[in-house]
């Protein structure tokens, strides 16, 4: 199974097959890397697969902001991402201690994954506003992501909340 980082230099695409469903699939060119799917009524849960891999992230009530991430089957997260106040943008904490920042920013439409240093790493560049499709540019190689390659998918969710937010707020 290849890692993430092999995948440096190729187009990696977000795409959301149905407008009507809100299931995302990964791809590089024909291969189908990772999936997606948000549950739950208020949408506060997000299925994964990733590299053979299931993971959920989600939100322990729709009334909170941060997101936790965890093993499917398991019940304690490992990692959680904290919003910066009432931001987008916040700090991933992950198991081992390390911290990446995820920044969406909504009217240059991409959203970007930096260590503290604000080195980046991953940029998440949303190509179209209706039926959801973004592509995934990655800079630098990073062993977190190949430890943890869902942090590409939470950096997706991220953004695609900062979008729906925005256009929540617009009415």
């Amino acid at each position: 199974m290849k890692t993430m980082s092999e995948y440096i230099g190729q187009r990696i695409l977000f795409i959301q097959p149905s407008v009507w469903k809100r299931f995302h699939e990964m791809r590089a060119g024909e291969e189908l890397l990772a999936t997606m799917q948000q549950r739950g009524f208020f949408g506060t849960r997000w299925e994964v697969s990733i590299m053979n891999k299931n993971w959920e992230i989600y939100k322990q009530s729709c009334w909170r902001t941060a997101l936790y991430i965890r093993e499917a089957g398991y019940e304690m997260p490992i990692a959680e991402f904290i919003r910066d106040g009432f931001r987008s943008k916040g700090t991933l904490k992950l198991p081992k201690g390390e911290r990446l920042k995820i920044a969406p920013h909504l009217f240059k439409r991409y959203c970007e994954v930096t260590d503290e240093n604000n080195q980046q790493f991953v940029t998440i560049k949303l190509l179209r506003a209706f039926g959801e499709k973004a592509e995934v540019i990655q800079q630098k190689k990073l062993e977190l992501i190949d430890e943890y390659p869902w942090i590409i998918m939470l950096a997706y969710i991220v953004s695609l909340e900062q979008k729906q937010q925005a256009s929540r707020s617009a009415h």
